[in-house]
């Protein structure tokens, strides 16, 4: 079974390193599915992460870009992300900054092939990430990977939330 996958790379003034991780995570990524994205979410970053984030967007269709206009944080960086990606599988980098894709695939394949989920995984409860337990084996891999529908499950959908003009208008009368 090929499932979607979103790689969300939340970012803080990464200006200089922001095009290389980028690279290695679609060289590693497109290896794995044709069915994917990676979502930068620049944190309000004071450098020109956001023009290079961009950039990218234009070099490469299945990167997205999103911007806090202040720095809110990772958990609110990851948060906003998980709001606009649309990946069953998808995979944040570890706390610790560190970028090692090599671990992606040993993910991507134990979901594939629906293997026993991970004991480590991080589900967003009121923007705070708590351990949930699910008494599997541990894979530490320098990514995090969530499934969309055990968090769903848990939590409640995330797919984006789009407005509703058609309700707004119902109650709109001209003149008032």
């Amino acid at each position: 079974m090929d499932r979607s996958l979103t790689v969300l790379l939340p970012v803080h003034n990464a200006q200089a390193t922001l095009a290389a991780t980028v690279l290695e995570i679609l060289e590693v990524v497109s290896d794995l599915t044709e069915r994917f994205e990676l979502v930068i979410v620049d944190d309000g970053s004071a450098d020109a992460t956001s023009e290079v984030a961009h950039e990218l967007t234009r070099h490469f269709p299945q990167v997205h870009a999103l911007r806090h206009g202040r720095c809110l944080g990772r958990e609110a960086a990851i948060h906003t992300g998980l709001k606009q990606t649309s990946g069953e599988i998808i995979f944040v980098p570890d706390e610790t900054g560190s970028s090692a894709v090599e671990g992606i695939p040993r993910l991507w394949h134990a979901a594939s092939q629906q293997q026993p989920l991970p004991d480590y995984w991080r589900v967003p409860i009121a923007r705070k990430w708590t351990r949930f337990s699910a008494g599997h084996p541990v894979f530490q891999a320098g990514y995090q990977m969530i499934d969309r529908r055990t968090m769903e499950q848990l939590h409640g959908s995330s797919q984006p939330n789009r407005p509703n003009y058609l309700a707004r208008l119902k109650n709109f009368a001209l003149g008032e």
